[in-house]
């Protein structure tokens, strides 16, 4: 079974990531095709690089980024709550001026056509807000 997730929370939203994380990781596992998480509204702010949670806090970003190696999904961050976040990749921080690369790595800046894209070609689509 082909998968789409959507997560609308924010990091610092512990639980409801660690949710997501934990069905995509269990969904993998029992054999199914993770094709990609898609991060939109706060979501975004799962693939800013510079988070830097306290030792007693998981790495929810670290996790992603194992996900992705793991399922060889694609983390996709809607490009337009991304701006409006301060998250830009490097090519959206050159147009947008600005100095610096705000998205980590394993992310994409995409369209909202990514995110309609699951409803046609997955066999599920599993939201987590």
């Amino acid at each position: 079974m082909n998968i789409q997730i959507n997560v609308y929370a924010s990091p610092w939203n512990q639980q409801t990531c660690l949710d997501a994380l934990a069905f995509s990781q269990a969904a993998v596992a029992s054999g199914h095709q993770l094709v990609r998480v898609f991060f939109f509204m706060d979501g975004v702010y799962n693939g800013i690089r510079s988070q830097a949670p306290a030792t007693d806090e998981p790495d929810i970003l670290a996790q992603w980024q194992s996900l992705k190696q793991n399922a060889q999904c694609e983390l996709l961050l809607c490009v337009a709550a991304s701006a409006n976040r301060g998250l830009l990749s490097a090519a959206e921080a050159k147009r947008q001026l600005k100095d610096t690369a705000t998205v980590a790595e394993g992310f994409e800046l995409v369209g909202l056509g990514q995110w309609a894209l699951g409803y046609g070609e997955c066999d599920r689509v599993v939201s987590f807000r």
